[in-house]
């Protein structure tokens, strides 16, 4: 078979779109309480100020036995103030169980992650003062 992938010289000048980090809430199976963590976000032009993309893989563990990372979109109405948030999950059967989003009878099996979403730019935004608070509420309902 041919090779016919194309390869870059060290020496050429190769640009990449800057990475930033967000604020968001990490619901782990290695802690017994919800932290704050940062998430690596890319830009999708060369401004910090373009619309960012989340990597979620970054803070979730065991890769092999569960590649797959579910979302959710959710949008919250608190009087005239709107929230939106992002719920990216990993679940599976073989995944450590968490303590954090278990209820009752029902075991959860992974990790789960809430970002806060613009409302205007529909992009991932830091999490805000009572955004935890809200995170939490969301996340076990």
């Amino acid at each position: 078979m041919v090779n016919t992938r194309t390869y870059i010289l060290p020496t050429s000048s190769v640009s990449y779109p800057p990475l930033s980090r967000t604020l968001c809430r990490l619901y782990s199976t290695s802690w017994n309480r919800p932290r704050q963590a940062m998430m690596l976000t890319p830009c999708s032009g060369y401004l910090c100020s373009a619309q960012r993309f989340p990597v979620p893989e970054s803070l979730f563990e065991e890769a092999t036995v569960q590649p797959y990372v579910h979302n959710c979109f959710i949008t919250m109405y608190e009087g005239r103030h709107t929230y939106r948030f992002c719920v990216f999950f990993k679940q599976h059967l073989h995944l450590r169980a968490n303590s954090l989003l278990s209820s009752g009878n029902r075991q959860f099996r992974g990790n789960a992650v809430v970002t806060r979403i613009g409302v205007k730019n529909s992009s991932v935004v830091n999490m805000r003062g009572r955004d935890n608070a809200l995170a939490d509420f969301i996340i076990h309902q």
